[in-house]
């Protein structure tokens, strides 16, 4: 399969809208998704930036190339691959590109299915069509941007289903020669049709509206068609965007411009946060921004459109994520507006706590409940999220678009009901407010200070009779297979360890080179030079990977234990763990067979602050033989 760079830019955007579409979970992770790179395709989390021959004909702002949510669980239904071009549903089959084809973006400011996808409405098929899940207004549209200006002929849009029901009879349709500025082309009839001969005018845009002040109960678009010279070769949906309108506030060019930008970054997660299967959310909203008596105090948005209040943007001017918020409403997409409170603490958690959770501020009143709008019900979402369901926002959206909600519902996705939920997220508000939206963190994974050790206090455990392997040797030493650091016939080099190691004032004492000199952990009890100390010191390593919250006690002689979780790292993988520090770097490991492997390794040291109130008596070991320990040493 041979594609042009810009059907390769084109085909990953459209797969990676599909994806968020169809997503079924998200973390945190980076992966790469492998299956098209044979096609030479990269399809990652990261920013894709388009070919610039695209660019340098179309007007777009950074957000058509948004980055892209990071997916660990996908669904892309009926997504066929054919070595003659690449079909989907809906969409042309791509064609190579020439000077005289043009690719085609849809979007819309309504909803719609799988069944009706928008870009059925432009896939050469009368049986497919177009259809909104709800009404259109006057505020909402459909639209079509091209790559580039191609020279039209004639145009023409029908409407209506299968049967010749709901024809667009009170609309029209315009064209842009830029995709900025539009001009009316021709209206619909009483057939449903609107059709304009043109005599080679340019058109970068086209889109379909319906008569001011008017409404129609679905929208259902059966085929655009624009009889050109140039080829439209592929179509698909583009992403999430607004459109701004700064004929009245010229003054807020530069903070309009923030926020779409951040609108347009977020909008893919937003989309994949308030996913519903085979919804389709709108990928476009007209944003104006108006003054004056009954206009909404700080931002609105419905039909289509989002209101800013020019006054509140003019006095917040680092306020431009209040319109994530709104966007967040966009996708929402709800059929009515109930419930207000949790409809309203969705939009708020999609701002504050995934898009800009360093800027929230949480204004919890302990006197009201869980089902407080806005900031409160963010919070609590959050925290829900957090200790019993990841996915319950979008359940709770998913209720809410579909009419199926109801308070029980809390219930099925955390097994408690809101009130017992709120009573546990109060209790810990108020022992620490600023923990309750951080997620619990592993002990081994806290950052922590090495406790400070001053010079020539170090006093070194003798292990020779703890020492179970054989894990450093010299070079050229011919020995087991079954032996080693890794216990499979590689180990460190004596000649870069020496007798002893010395790392930040702490000393660590070594067993000799071709003897037993290192410990596989197995839950042995180590005794340790009895004393008080200030610290604890471990020189080792881990092998067949990083091995996690590994359990060391030391045991005091009065009976009292203290536990340290420690992360340890490979010794060919540094992690930078917590509490880790590579103290011995090998250029190269001593194989069996005498040879070495030029790679570089590590021993690491870890440190731990002890009650030096308390005289130590022992250290247990974990129960682990991929931990080896090669020295233990106390300091003050």
């Amino acid at each position: 399969m041979i594609l042009s760079r810009e059907q390769k830019w084109l085909f990953t955007t459209f797969l990676q809208s599909i994806l968020r579409r169809n997503y079924l979970a998200f973390t945190t992770t980076n992966k790469v998704f492998e299956p098209l790179n044979h096609c030479g395709f990269s399809l990652c989390t990261r920013t894709l930036k388009p070919p610039s021959s695209f660019m340098k004909h179309t007007h777009l702002p950074r957000g058509i190339v948004a980055s892209c949510a990071n997916v660990s669980a996908i669904a892309v239904p009926s997504l066929i691959l054919f070595s003659f071009g690449l079909c989907v549903p809906g969409c042309a089959v791509a064609q190579p590109v020439t000077p005289d084809t043009a690719e085609a973006l849809v979007y819309s400011t309504m909803p719609s299915t799988s069944a009706h996808s928008p870009q059925m409405a432009m896939d050469g098929r009368e049986g497919t069509y177009f259809k909104s899940v709800y009404g259109m207004g006057d505020g909402d549209d459909f639209m079509i941007l091209l790559s580039k200006p191609v020279t039209a002929t004639s145009i023409r849009v029908s409407t209506g289903d299968a049967d010749d029901q709901d024809l667009l009879t009170n609309g029209y349709i315009e064209t842009s020669p830029d995709g900025m500025t539009f001009t009316r082309a021709a209206s619909f009839d009483a057939k449903g049709v609107a059709a304009a001969t043109l005599a080679n005018v340019p058109i970068k845009a086209l889109r379909i509206k319906v008569n001011p002040r008017t409404s129609i109960s679905t929208l259902n678009v059966r085929e655009i068609t624009i009889n050109s010279p140039s080829k439209i070769s592929h179509v698909q949906m583009g992403p999430g965007r607004a459109w701004s309108d700064l004929s009245r506030a010229p003054d807020l060019a530069v903070w309009a411009h923030k926020a779409e930008g951040q609108m347009e970054d977020f909008w893919p997660d937003a989309t994949a946060l308030l996913y519903s299967n085979g919804f389709i959310t709108p990928n476009k909203v007209n944003v104006v921004y108006r003054g004056g008596p009954g206009v909404t105090d700080v931002a609105a948005t419905g039909g289509g459109v989002m209101t800013v209040n020019v006054k509140w943007a003019r006095e917040h001017p680092d306020d431009t994520g209040l319109t994530v918020h709104e966007m967040a409403h966009v996708v929402q997409a709800m059929s009515a507006y109930n419930p207000v409170w949790l409809i309203e603490g969705i939009a708020d958690y999609v701002r504050w706590v995934r898009y800009e959770p360093q800027n929230f501020t949480y204004r919890i009143d302990l006197t009201k409940s869980w089902n407080e709008p806005y900031r409160t019900s963010a919070a609590f979402l959050g925290w829900c999220e957090i200790h019993y369901d990841h996915l319950l926002v979008t359940h709770l959206n998913d209720d809410i678009r579909f009419g199926r909600y109801k308070d029980s519902l809390w219930k099925k996705y955390t097994g408690k009901d809101a009130d017992t939920l709120w009573a546990e997220f109060l209790v810990q508000y108020k022992a620490d407010p600023k923990s309750v939206l951080i997620p619990p963190m592993d002990p081994a994974d806290r950052p922590r200070l090495l406790p400070p050790v001053t010079a020539g206090t170090s006093v070194s455990t003798v292990l020779t009779n703890s020492f179970n392997g054989t894990g450093i040797y010299r070079d050229g030493a011919n020995f087991d297979v079954g032996s080693g650091f890794d216990d499979g016939g590689a180990a460190f080099p004596s000649d870069t360890f020496g007798s002893r190691v010395t790392w930040k004032d702490v000393r660590f004492d070594l067993g000799k080179g071709d003897a037993a000199n290192i410990i596989s952990s197995k839950g042995q009890q180590i005794a340790l030079t009895r004393g008080k100390y200030a610290s604890l010191w471990l020189l080792g390593a881990a092998v067949e990977g990083g091995q996690r919250a590994q359990e060391f006690v030391v045991n005091y002689s009065d009976g009292s234990k203290q536990v340290f979780t420690q992360n340890v790292s490979d010794w060919y993988a540094p992690q930078n763990f917590p509490g880790e520090s590579r103290a011995v770097k090998a250029p190269y490991r001593n194989m069996g067979d005498g040879s070495k492997d030029p790679r570089t390794f590590y021993a690491y040291s870890y440190g731990f602050a002890l009650d030096k109130t308390k005289e130590v008596a022992s250290l247990t070991l974990p129960n682990n033989p991929n931990v080896k320990i090669m020295a233990i040493t106390l300091a003050n």
